[in-house]
C-alpha cells in the first residue's frame, strides 16, 4: 500500500535539488545568447527537445523500476534481456523522434523565414544532440534506479524527477554544443 508520508519524505529533498538545477538550466540557456542569435531556430525546439528527452528517460526509469519490483531485472550490472530490449526500444523511439523533431523545426523555421542552418544540418543537430542526451539519461536511469532500489527507496519516487531535471540541463548543453560545432 502506498504511504503518502513516505512518498513525500523520499521525493521532497530530490524535488528541492531539481528546482535548483532547473534554474541553472535556464541560466545556462540565457548565457548562450550569441549562439541563439546565430541560430534563432534553436529556440523553437528547446521545449520539445527537453520534453522528448524527459519522456523517454521517464519511460525508461519506470520500466526499470517495474522490472526491479517484479524481479525481472536484478539490481546488479549483468546481461539482462529485458533491460537490453528496453534500451533498444527507447533508442529507436529517440532516433525517430529527434529526427522528426529536427525536420519539423527546420520546416517551421523555413516557413517563418527564420535564419538557420540548412535543412540537413538542423535535423542533424537535433538528432545527434538528442541521441547523445538519451544515451546519457538511459545510463543514468539504470545506475540511479539500481542504487536507489538497493537502498530500499522506491525508484518511482526519486528517479524520474532526477532524470527529467538533469535531462533538461544535459539536453540544452548537448544541443548548444552540437549546434556550435555545426556552424
Amino acid at each position: 500500500m502506498i504511504n503518502a508520508k513516505e512518498v513525500i519524505e523520499e521525493s521532497l529533498p530530490v524535488l528541492t535539488v531539481c528546482a535548483a538545477i532547473s534554474i541553472m538550466s535556464g541560466m545556462f540557456l540565457g548565457n548562450n545568447q550569441e549562439l541563439l542569435k546565430a541560430l534563432p531556430g534553436l529556440l523553437i525546439i528547446v521545449p520539445s527537445f527537453n520534453a522528448v528527452n524527459g519522456n523517454i528517460s521517464s519511460v525508461m526509469a519506470s520500466r526499470i523500476s517495474s522490472g526491479l519490483h517484479m524481479g525481472l531485472i536484478k539490481p546488479r550490472f549483468h546481461e539482462s534481456g529485458v533491460l537490453r530490449t528496453n534500451i533498444l526500444a527507447m533508442t529507436f523511439v529517440a532516433a525517430i523522434s529527434f529526427l522528426l523533431l529536427g525536420m519539423v523545426a527546420a520546416g517551421i523555421n523555413s516557413y517563418a523565414g527564420i535564419e538557420m542552418a540548412n535543412f540537413i544540418v538542423f535535423p542533424s543537430i537535433t538528432f545527434t544532440a538528442g541521441i547523445l542526451t538519451v544515451v546519457m539519461l538511459m545510463t543514468g536511469s539504470i545506475f540511479t534506479s539500481y542504487l536507489i532500489y538497493r537502498h530500499g527507496i522506491d525508484p518511482d519516487n526519486v528517479v524520474v524527477p532526477i532524470l527529467t531535471t538533469i535531462g533538461d540541463f544535459v539536453g540544452i548543453s548537448m544541443l548548444l554544443l552540437i549546434a556550435s560545432a555545426a556552424i
